[in-house]
C-alpha cells in the first residue's frame, strides 16, 4: 500500500475483520489462519485472480503473524503499535479536517 494514500473504507473493514478474528490468538493459531488466507488467495488466483480483499486480508494476516513472532502472548489490537498508529493518524486527520473544513 502506498503510504501517502489513505486506505479505503473497504480496506479498513477487511483489516478490522481480520483483527477481530486474530484477537486472542497466539502465534501458532495466527500462522494457521495466515496459511488458510494464503490458500484462499492462491485458489482465487487459479480461478482468475486474487481479489483485492483477499490480498488485503493476506497482507494483514502476514503482518499480525510477524507481530506475534516476537512475543509469547496473544494478539490484541489495543497493544499493536501499527493499529494504534493508524488510530492516532485517523484522529489527527479528522481533527485537522474539522479545523480546515
Amino acid at each position: 500500500m502506498d503510504p501517502e494514500r489513505e486506505p479505503s473504507e473497504r480496506e479498513h473493514a477487511v483489516w478490522d475483520r481480520v483483527r477481530r478474528t486474530a484477537t486472542g490468538m497466539d502465534h501458532h493459531r495466527a500462522k494457521a489462519a495466515l496459511d488458510e488466507a494464503r490458500k484462499a488467495a492462491e485458489e482465487g488466483s487459479a480461478e482468475g485472480g486474487t481479489t483485492p480483499d483477499a490480498r488485503t486480508e493476506l497482507d494483514e494476516w502476514e503482518r499480525i503473524t510477524d507481530v506475534l513472532a516476537d512475543h509469547a502472548g496473544s494478539y490484541d489490537p489495543a497493544t499493536d503499535p501499527f493499529v494504534q498508529g493508524q488510530l492516532t493518524a485517523r484522529s489527527d486527520r479528522a481533527r485537522a479536517s474539522g479545523r480546515h473544513g
